[in-house]
């Protein structure tokens, strides 16, 4: 049957809107083809790196050029790190965390700290008045690692420095010896005091104990106010004599803050 004029108009009306719909389909999937395509061709790798690769030295997995760079600049910053820090702790130790100690008739005699100071003021007493002048505050402490007891009253604790002169002393001090008194030319002792107390120290360490807290106060000037300038911690040893035996061992303050 041949279709009618009406039937006619119709299918000729329909063609261009197919036509219109078909074209619009293959525009859509000409654009997103090419925007694949394009984001596939144009994806940023991080700067400097290629599309070279690499394999790792150590696990055998494959890296770019880039983390291997990326890599290296981390190790290098790291062994920085690690030689700052090995530089700091060899010669950049503070008198805050410096101890030495050495060994003596069955104890480990340390020095825990070692403070130069302007005053008398850490070493008053209701018998003893504020002075100014040149102090040395030493902490120690005292371990028995023998086999048999360690009395404190047989060590004499001195102090050498060749600007220290030991004849100067008892014209101020007397015969009271706590903050020095003459031993030979050029050194002094002092008593060894409880830091707390600041009363003479003269007891027996058992086997095992550490006496802790315990202080030596020496005047580095006895007839003056100001600064002894010829004294330096790197200049000055810490004698300690052991008054039964004789024998002594000596520590060199260098590294505590003039």
């Amino acid at each position: 049957m041949r279709p009618n004029k009406r039937q006619v108009r119709g299918i000729l009306a329909f063609i261009p809107v197919f036509i219109l719909a078909a074209v619009v389909s293959l525009t859509a999937i000409s654009c997103g083809s090419g925007s694949a395509a394009e984001t596939t061709s144009t994806t940023k790798l991080p700067p400097g790196a290629t599309g070279e690769t690499l394999t790792d030295t150590e696990t055998g997995a494959e890296v770019t050029a880039a983390q291997a760079t990326s890599q290296e600049v981390e190790e290098e910053e790291e062994e920085e790190e690690k030689t700052t820090d090995s530089t700091t702790s060899s010669s950049g130790s503070t008198s805050a965390d410096l101890v030495k100690t050495v060994y003596l008739s069955g104890a480990n005699i340390a020095v825990v700290s070692a403070v130069r100071d302007d005053s008398n003021a850490a070493a008053l007493t209701s018998s003893t008045r504020e002075l100014s002048g040149d102090f040395l505050q030493i902490e120690l402490t005292v371990a028995n690692v023998g086999d048999e007891l360690v009395d404190l009253s047989d060590f004499s604790f001195r102090l050498w420095n060749p600007a220290i002169d030991a004849d100067l002393y008892e014209d101020f001090y007397g015969s009271d010896g706590t903050y020095g008194s003459y031993v030979s030319e050029n050194i002094i002792s002092a008593a060894l005091l409880d830091y707390e107390t600041l009363q003479q120290v003269s007891y027996k360490v058992r086997i095992g104990e550490t006496a802790e807290d315990l202080m030596l106060f020496f005047d580095l000037n006895p007839q003056n106010s100001a600064r002894n300038e010829g004294v330096t911690m790197a200049g000055t040893n810490l004698i300690i004599y052991d008054t039964e035996t004789g024998d002594q061992v000596e520590i060199n303050l260098d590294g505590y803050a003039d």
